[in-house]
């Protein structure tokens, strides 16, 4: 029994933290922004929360920034490539509820298209889809909720931001 659990508890906490291997291999489009600058714009945003595309264009812009290999620019007519997508998912899904049905942890899942186009010749390279997601915890206080999921959907652009980075350098 003790065995059952055990293994039941692993499974549940591998699949709780979201972690995957899906996308994460090489760099699908073949695009190398080593030494190269980019311009990036904000993200558009085809689902119904609002900002969503600004906190997650802000963090491909972040972390964009900290990597030396490439140079964010402000203008399209100064960048080697430029970088644009929508945020095509944004769903979040009950994970567990209380003894009155009120839920009580919900997992936050965010998807978004993106593709680099090059100026110079005019072709878009689609880099396709990136997913994440997130859990958080709900709380009694509709403000603290709220802001439970930002800092979730936070997490998840800090983690989309750094998978672009990785496949793209």
């Amino acid at each position: 029994m003790t065995k059952i659990l055990t293994t039941l508890l692993v499974v549940i906490t591998t699949l709780g933290c979201g972690y995957r291997l899906a996308g994460r291999g090489p760099n699908p489009a073949q695009v190398d922004l080593k030494g190269k600058s980019i311009s990036i714009h904000i993200l558009k945003n085809d689902t119904g929360e609002p900002d969503v595309e600004y906190i997650i264009t802000t963090a491909l812009i972040s972390e964009l920034i900290r990597t030396p290999q490439v140079q964010v620019v402000r203008r399209d007519k100064y960048a080697d490539y430029i970088l644009e997508g929508n945020v095509t998912k944004y769903h979040k899904e009950v994970l567990s509820m209380d003894y009155r049905g009120t839920a009580q942890y919900y997992r936050l899942v965010v998807t978004i298209k993106l593709r680099i186009q090059d100026p110079s010749s005019g072709k878009t390279i689609k880099l396709g889809s990136f997913s994440e997601d997130a859990e958080f915890h709900m709380a009694s206080d509709v403000e603290l909720s709220k802001a439970r999921e930002r800092e979730a959907l936070k997490r998840i652009s800090q983690e989309l931001a750094q998978r672009l980075s990785a496949s793209l350098l």
